[in-house]
């Protein structure tokens, strides 16, 4: 065997190889969005075209092979060219491997047992799409592209396993629940729900230790996998967040939570892509008020709630067991007074059931946005219900109730403009409120309201709809807009632009960081309004 033939075998090989490393990198890369999007097929291989998590810079690499080396034998420039574009293109590609290996996510992949179970698999599924490159460039871009249908063929392939793993592990939480049997409270809402429970949580804890997810966890699977490794027998109350995906998610968790308590904060617009309704969304988180008074419980609801049919319905059945909160005057619990002053609300919230005779509580809240007002509104009263011994001293917690992460958060450093993180809100009041908040917030400062946001997510139908009414009243408060990916909001900074606010168009939140590091002065108030999952917030170039 010739020179020549072993030194074309190993470049071949090298190809080969550099494919291979490229392609274990690439299904870390496809597997975080996987599971950002929670494992759904149909999601994830949606978002490989919307993010274009297909193969663009080695399929080009491998492409320009075909072409450069039929210019050597048409030049006659020597067959040893040939060798040296294969391990060119080979050194390319591990490159591009290495350097997608150091990408940074805003939510990097968690690797779970679960995770790492379908990537395992997907790589050996992935062996004979590698091993085309033996065969030829344009195999191998074949392989390449369809490395992402390897996830979604492991995932299917290890589900019946993987549900009994999860059956076990949600038996084995409702079994510790049950024995240590704390009063349950579940809590869900279209938005408010993780602010809500965060300062129900506090407040609740005058009464006796409080068990509480931090953060949004709101599933069957987290909150199972929170009752396993926290739960304790001292643990007096036991809070629920609940979301919901489709109706009967809601139901789902009230089955394995039985909650004796809930609270319902409202009902908008935010994931009808998920429902296809805002009625849907109320006939879902109508599911808890159903099954708490089915459980002969007190559900607390927002007075908002009740301008959709499903509670109407479920409070004229219960009589006593649905007790609305809110500033109108046929409240149960009404919100007498709300004012700001300084940096703290000052709450007052009368009892106007049957029997209370109008017993009144007033208390201090220390966290911006006039949303808070509802959200706190409804923690107290629940708290107040549960426990009524307690009404004396919750007016000496509230003053102290800790600001929820990523919830119009207040971070301020000497010399530094203001910061409001609002990074997890995910709805079109919120987004007002925040909005307003950043503008009086300047204006007290003497500098410049600044909004940076990608807009809301799975809005469906209603996206444009709610974006150009967002762009619009931002116009009229804002003095600088940075859109995130605008691509998928042109009407936000289309309605911007004709209320003479043209949007600075930025990539990401890292590139609006970088800008506003030398742009932003002292007295400048900064949002970060609604900080997207790397699904949302950009496109890809791998």
């Amino acid at each position: 065997m010739s020179s020549f033939v072993i030194a074309v075998f190993a470049s071949i090989i090298a190809v080969t190889a550099a494919v291979g490393w490229l392609a274990w990198n690439r299904l870390h890369t496809l597997l975080t969005y996987f599971q950002q999007e929670e494992y759904n097929g149909r999601r994830f291989l949606g978002a490989v075209k919307r993010v274009r998590l297909y193969d663009v810079r080695a399929s080009l690499v491998l492409l320009a092979v075909i072409p450069l080396t039929a210019a050597v034998e048409y030049l006659s420039l020597g067959r040893w060219w040939i060798v040296a574009i294969f391990f060119a293109a080979a050194a390319v590609i591990a490159w591009i491997g290495w350097k997608e290996r150091g990408y940074r996510y805003k939510k990097p992949l968690a690797m779970t047992e679960r995770a790492r179970r379908i990537r395992n698999v997907a790589a050996i599924l992935a062996v004979p799409l590698v091993l085309l490159a033996l065969f030829g460039a344009v195999l191998a871009i074949v392989g390449l592209q369809l490395l992402p249908f390897t996830l979604v063929i492991a995932n299917a392939l290890l589900k019946p396993g993987q549900e009994r793993i999860n059956e076990g592990y949600i038996e084995e939480a409702r079994t510790k629940l049950a024995r240590m049997n704390p009063v349950r409270i579940g809590i869900t809402g279209s938005f408010g729900k993780t602010t809500t429970k965060h300062i129900f949580a506090e407040v609740l804890a005058v009464s006796g230790p409080v068990f509480y997810s931090r953060g949004s966890i709101n599933t069957v699977l987290g909150l199972t996998r929170h009752i396993r490794e926290r739960l304790q027998w001292s643990h007096r109350y036991f809070i629920a967040e609940m979301g919901a995906y489709g109706i009967g998610s809601i139901k789902r968790l009230c089955d394995f939570v039985i909650p004796d308590y809930g609270i319902v904060t409202a009902i908008g617009d935010a994931h009808t892509e998920r429902f296809g309704s805002v009625e849907n969304i109320a006939k879902a988180k109508s599911e808890l008020v159903e099954e708490v008074c089915a459980n002969g419980g007190t559900a607390i609801v927002s007075t908002q709630v009740l301008a959709y049919r499903p509670f109407v319905d479920l409070r004229a059945a219960n009589p006593g067991h649905v007790v609305s909160v809110g500033p109108e005057e046929d409240a149960d619990i009404r919100i007498v007074s709300a004012s700001l002053e300084q940096a703290d609300w000052k709450i007052v919230l009368e009892d106007r059931r049957d029997g209370q005779n109008g017993a009144r509580l007033e208390y201090e809240l220390p966290l911006l946005g006039e949303h808070n007002v509802t959200n706190s509104a409804l923690a107290v009263a629940a708290a107040w219900i549960i426990d009524p011994a307690i009404a004396t001293r919750i007016p000496l917690v509230t003053p102290d109730v800790e600001q929820v992460p990523h919830r119009l958060q207040k971070r301020e450093s000497p010399g530094q403009p203001l910061v409001l993180d609002d990074a997890y809100n995910a709805n079109e009041a919120g987004f007002r409120n925040a909005v307003a908040v950043a503008a009086e917030l300047a204006r007290q400062r003497g500098g410049r309201a600044i909004l940076v946001t990608p807009g809301i997510a799975e809005l469906g139908i209603e996206h444009d709809r709610v974006h150009a009414k967002l762009g619009e009243y931002t116009a009229g408060l804002a003095d600088v807009v940075y859109a995130v990916n605008p691509s998928r909001i042109g009407a936000f900074t289309g309605a911007l632009a004709s209320g003479g606010k043209p949007a600075i168009e930025v990539a990401s939140f890292a590139d609006a960081r970088k800008a506003l590091d030398s742009e932003a002065k002292p007295e400048d108030v900064v949002l970060y309004e609604n900080d997207l999952p790397d699904l949302l917030e950009e496109r890809r170039l791998l």
